[in-house]
């Protein structure tokens, strides 16, 4: 009875949430041309940071929980949380392209299929794809390639967690190892990045994007979220504050400044957007945080509670309601009307789609739509 007492608790963190509204934004400035977004590709990056926290913490909670980690359990919550939802928008692209383009539909036959299986990032290398560069009509599933790389690092790392905590089983050291993973994949990034040429080889690649999950990853080991808690003094909560508000401007900048051609970029800029993001999810998951709570406020973290659903939706909506050539920028009244679409099938797909399913729901909201249907008649009738 005191054990189970004992055992630490899972709590929502609803400040990371309105971080994660924030990268969403910034991919979707990015991808729309915004010349205040630039830099929106690093949204991609928080994400990764983000993830390699979140899922971290987790796997450690259940670890301390039950002195184990069920890998098979993970990857089901894992398939059931990110899969269903990008099914449904690779079936409603390859609909729309089988009515309008089915020629285009034929020629992307490999990137629907890798997709499915999380391995396009490496498709679009071996086939040697550009992600910057389109001299024909761009694929509106071109974006998946970072989930393949979130879900290959899904695939291996609860099995390494759990290598790592037998043979390393102190945090300190424990943190420090994944930091010298880290800092390989940052180093195979800057050295197989060549100056003035096309990144899309190390944008695209597992082997030099994981180092940013792997921070993330990192700071969950000395940051759990669980181990957090409220009764610190105003200064501490005051430098704490400060150094989130200053961490979230250092990137607000960047998404605004740097291109996707810079070569510092490669060389360090993305490793810099690692470790300032981990320092202001630091802030953001610690429960004495204002700036948690300023981050918090609902229109921000209804974003963020639909971030994957924007995240797969809109570029598909922004890829195939623009012209193949592209010979002028839209206009505002096309960008709102993308922008709503977007949002729209987010919010369809996050509420009949990821949330039923993710909480195991299908089978009682289809019951409960059949039985208010049958009796809605018999009222009628009656």
């Amino acid at each position: 009875m005191n054990r189970e007492h004992n055992q630490p608790l899972k709590r929502y963190m609803p400040g990371l949430d309105g971080l994660r509204a924030i990268s969403v934004l910034a991919v979707i400035g990015y991808h729309l041309d915004w010349e205040s977004m630039q830099g929106g590709l690093l949204g991609v990056e928080m994400f990764f940071v983000l993830s390699g926290y979140l899922i971290t913490d987790q796997i450690i909670l259940e670890y301390k929980t039950n002195n184990t980690v069920s890998i098979w359990n993970f990857w089901i919550r894992r398939i059931r949380r990110l899969l269903p939802a990008m099914i449904c928008m690779l079936l409603a692209v390859a609909s729309w392209l089988s009515m309008t383009d089915f020629s285009r539909l034929r020629a992307l036959q490999g990137d629907f299929l890798s997709s499915l299986f999380y391995m396009n990032n490496w498709y679009l290398i071996f086939h040697d794809v550009s992600y910057f560069e389109s001299f024909g009509p761009a694929s509106p599933i071109g974006h998946l390639c970072s989930l393949s790389i979130e879900e290959q690092f899904y695939l291996v790392w609860p099995i390494l967690f759990l290598i790592g905590i037998k043979l390393v089983p102190r945090r300190g050291k424990l943190m420090l190892l994944i930091l010298l993973l880290a800092s390989l994949s940052a180093s195979a990034m800057a050295l197989m990045y060549e100056p003035g040429t096309d990144p899309s080889r190390v944008y695209y690649g597992t082997d030099t994007r994981a180092f940013a999950i792997l921070i993330g990853a990192a700071l969950a080991i000395v940051w759990p979220s669980w181990k957090l808690n409220d009764r610190i003094s105003p200064t501490a909560r005051t430098l704490l504050d400060v150094k989130g508000v200053l961490g979230l401007i250092v990137l607000l900048v960047m998404i605004n400044a740097v291109n996707e051609y810079d070569d510092w970029l490669y060389q360090v800029g993305f490793l810099i957007v690692s470790f300032v993001t981990a320092g202001v999810i630091a802030v953001l998951a610690h429960p004495a945080s204002r700036l948690g709570k300023i981050l918090a406020c609902r229109p921000l973290t209804w974003i963020g509670e639909r971030s994957y659903s924007l995240y797969i939706w809109h570029y598909p909506v922004i890829v195939l309601s623009s012209p193949t050539v592209n010979t002028e920028k839209p206009g505002f009244t096309h960008i709102l009307l993308q922008l709503i679409m977007s949002v729209a099938l987010a919010a369809l797909s996050y509420k009949y789609v990821e949330e039923p399913i993710r909480r195991g729901n299908v089978r009682n909201l289809v019951r409960k739509r059949y039985t208010d249907k049958t009796f809605g008649r018999l009222g009628r009738l009656l």
